[in-house]
């Protein structure tokens, strides 16, 4: 009984912290039209053996890192594992990354990359300074 009564306590106060309702999450670039930080579309990205980090993976977008340079990548619908993605590995026939290319997803780290390949459509530009740039230039509220 004792248990019950803990387990009834943790699960309350678990709920309790709960939040409302989340932001729909963004799941392709049309969601990130208004956002300050997508940037002008990228035809090819040279750097694809460079790639360094990832983030921001939802189920048809991620952004690729190499140094300081960040690209959304868009993805055909159907890439489910691209959200839960623990590695990505890119697949380009040159040594560009261009839509028509992949990404390569692990969903584990160990996991192979098998056949987790989802087809760029489109890549663009990302500032992760912009939305912060925006929020400073706005004048405070008196």
């Amino acid at each position: 009984m004792k248990h019950v009564a803990l387990a009834l306590a943790a699960t309350v106060a678990l709920v309790s912290c709960a939040s409302g309702p989340a932001e729909p999450r963004k799941q392709s670039l049309a969601d990130y039209a208004d956002d300050p930080r997508l940037g002008e579309e990228a035809k090819r990205i040279c750097f694809s053996s460079n790639i360094d980090g990832f983030s921001l993976n939802e189920r048809r977008t991620v952004v690729l890192h190499e140094g300081r340079d960040r690209f959304m990548v868009e993805v055909t619908a159907g890439c489910p594992d691209l959200e839960f993605a623990e590695a990505i590995a890119v697949d380009s026939a040159t040594g560009c990354l261009t839509p028509g290319d992949a990404i390569i997803v692990a969903r584990t780290l160990g996991d192979s990359f098998g056949n987790n390949r989802c087809l760029i459509t489109e890549m663009r530009e990302w500032d992760e300074k912009a939305k912060k740039a925006e929020t400073e230039a706005a004048p405070a509220a008196e």
